[in-house]
Parts: C-alpha cells; sequence; structure tokens
C-alpha cells in the first residue's frame, strides 16, 4: 500500500488521483459508524431536496433495485420516509426524518473530522490546495452530470421523435 500512496503523490496523473480517491473513499467510509457510504451519499442527496425515487436513482447512478434496498434500509433505521406523491399512485417521494437529519449531521461531522486529521499532516497551504482542488473536483462532477443528463435527455428525445415519424405520430 506505501508503494502505490508514494507512486501517486510522485506522479500527478489521473491514475494516481484515482487511486488516491479510492483510497480517501475507504478512509471516510471506515469514519463513518451509522451509514455506509452509498447511504451516506443517498442521504445527503435526499436531505438537499426531497425526490422521487426515480429521480436519486439517476442522480446517484444507482440502479433502481440496489436504491430501493439502500431506501429500505434508511427506512428501517426511521432515517428516510416514502411519501406517496399526489395524482401518481405508483410515484414515491423520499424525504428525510429529523433521525436521518441527525445522523447525516453526525456523518458529515465525522467524515469532516477524519479529513481534518489527514490534511493536519500537510503544511497550510498545501491543505488549503487540496480543498481547492476537491471544491473544483466537486464542480467538475456537478458539471459532467449536468452534460450526461443532458445527452440523454436530447437522445431520448431524438428517438421519441424518429419513432414519432415512422409512424406518422400514430402510437
Amino acid at each position: 500500500m506505501g508503494t502505490e500512496r508514494q507512486a501517486s503523490a510522485a506522479a500527478p496523473t489521473s491514475t494516481g488521483a484515482s487511486l488516491t480517491l479510492a483510497v480517501a473513499a475507504r478512509l471516510l467510509e471506515r469514519s463513518l459508524d451509522e451509514l455506509t457510504l452509498p447511504q451516506f451519499r443517498v442521504l445527503s442527496l435526499i436531505a438537499s431536496s426531497p425526490e422521487r425515487a426515480g429521480r436519486i436513482a439517476t442522480l446517484t447512478g444507482i440502479s433502481r433495485p440496489s436504491l430501493t434496498g439502500l431506501v429500505d434500509g434508511l427506512e428501517g433505521h426511521g432515517y428516510v420516509q416514502r411519501v406517496t406523491v399526489d395524482g401518481d399512485r405508483r410515484g414515491v417521494s423520499l424525504e428525510i426524518t429529523p433521525a436521518g437529519r441527525a445522523a447525516l449531521d453526525r456523518a458529515q461531522q465525522t467524515t469532516a473530522a477524519r479529513l481534518d486529521d489527514v490534511l493536519a499532516t500537510l503544511p497550510v497551504p498545501d491543505r488549503r490546495a487540496v480543498l481547492d482542488g476537491l471544491s473544483a473536483l466537486g464542480r467538475a462532477f456537478e458539471a459532467d452530470g449536468l452534460r450526461r443528463r443532458q445527452q440523454t435527455a436530447a437522445a431520448t428525445a431524438t428517438s421519441g421523435a424518429s419513432a414519432a415519424a415512422t409512424t406518422g405520430g400514430r402510437p
């Protein structure tokens, strides 16, 4: 493991960076007591805005069956609740509960403290550079997600238009 870390530190490449991200994800996951990393991600997303389950699956890149299992676990702990969507018998929105908010707050504090512990080994300018870099990476992930959703929507619209053209607009 030490050799892998030395290689990633010595070679500022995408390969080295991806290894560092994998190590960081594992480090942060180990710091979580009540949640798994996927539960943490899903609960964070639900907390930011109640969404339909299908939308959460799309935003997180988790398959619907896997999301169902994650949500079942979160619901079993009392962290989320499923709410029926008005006017849609099959639609379900996910909302965070007060217990879920408390668990998420604890998880955020724990992961932030663990990251602070790791960063404390660096000089202050390097810590700032890491946090700035992670902030930029977060923006890149958001932009990439938006781009991918737009591409999917365009492809869906194109295939829908093609189908309508071949059927003369008839279903």
